[in-house]
């Protein structure tokens, strides 16, 4: 609790008061979520990369995303979703 204390913290319910960051719609559009367990984490990763990267590479979103595990293995529609997020924020 130390490490956040005095500071800002967004969660994912905090991105946008609609619910259409984005990141939010394109995990929509592409589909991304299968059993949502890790949603909020990959959903607030990605938001974090594209705040400090505006275009990733492919291997600048494996790098960045690589701490949260998907145990289903969506991990290509993840890194669909960055990319069309970053498109639509450019």
């Amino acid at each position: 609790m130390r490490d956040v204390s005095g500071k800002e913290v967004t969660t994912v319910e905090g991105l946008e008061k609609n619910g259409w960051h984005p990141v939010q719609k394109a995990w929509m559009h592409i589909n991304v979520p299968q059993c949502g367990y890790c949603q909020a984490g990959q959903i607030m990763q990605a938001v974090a990369l594209l705040n400090s990267k505006k275009n990733p590479s492919d291997q600048e979103i494996d790098e960045a995303m690589s701490g949260n595990i998907c145990r289903c293995g969506t991990y290509q529609r993840i890194r669909a979703a960055i990319k069309a997020a970053a498109g639509e924020m450019a």
